[in-house]
């Protein structure tokens, strides 16, 4: 025998009752002093075809598609994110409207992949000139073992902030890498920081020597600061036996 259907207008005052979220049996108890006979079972058939044809013996299934990337969208994605400082996936996300993971999905389906950038000194072509005349230079005479003792020594500046707007890392395509991208170049023009002398030698590394805030180095100051100091204590237990570095 063929299921009974039910009223347009029952339905209705049912699946309004039920997102108020009240129970099945106070619905029943609400609609009995408006007059209205209806089973509990009766509300529990309506729930249970709640967003669906009516009358089908199927019960709801509830799904979450999951977002389509449309053509447009990924080539405004690709278009964020092919250049050299990229900004977040979540900012990415937050201007177009879409989730991360959309954004995440739509990254490696254009083949691009996250890489750290390598920081390396910004040089002039005078100083890239130098370091190509001396160095093969330096490895002929390292490589023949004229030096088996050396010691050499450098300064640097750290700084503890300056980014200037650029990220530590960026968007690379797998097929056609533009590794270019990978590097961070630093400017002539700094933050405020701190200098630090250090040398390397064949028996060890030498003392830290911190320049301090504000000094002016000139030919006194690094004499009577970093000289001295290092040949008076750095050289005798790098090389001992009063023996001197060729």
């Amino acid at each position: 025998m063929p299921r009974k259907k039910i009223d347009d207008i029952l339905e209705g005052r049912v699946l309004e009752l039920l997102q108020l979220k009240y129970p099945q049996r106070e619905i029943v108890k609400i609609l009995k002093k408006d007059g209205i006979r209806v089973s509990q079972r009766t509300v529990s058939n309506v729930k249970q075809k709640f967003g669906r044809q009516r009358n089908s013996l199927e019960k709801i299934t509830f799904s979450r598609k999951r977002p389509v990337s449309t053509p447009s969208t990924m080539s405004k994605v690709i278009q964020t994110i092919d250049v050299n400082d990229p900004p977040t996936q979540r900012s990415i996300a937050k201007s177009y409207h879409i989730s991360q993971s959309t954004i995440s999905r739509i990254i490696k389906m254009a083949n691009f992949t996250l890489r750290k950038k390598i920081k390396v000194h910004k040089l002039t072509p005078s100083n890239a000139e130098k370091r190509r005349q001396r160095a093969l230079r330096l490895y002929r005479q390292l490589a023949n073992n004229r030096y088996k003792k050396f010691i050499t020594t450098d300064e640097s500046w750290f700084y503890l902030d300056g980014t200037e707007g650029k990220r530590k890392v960026c968007y690379i395509k797998k097929k056609d890498p533009n590794y270019e991208r990978m590097i961070i170049q630093k400017d002539s023009t700094r933050p405020k920081g701190f200098m630090v002398w250090v040398g390397i030698s064949s028996h060890g590394k030498t003392t830290l020597r911190f320049v301090k805030p504000g000094a002016k180095i000139n030919s006194d100051y690094y004499i009577n600061n970093i000289l001295k100091p290092f040949l008076s204590r750095d050289v005798p237990r790098l090389f001992p036996s009063n023996e001197k570095k060729n």
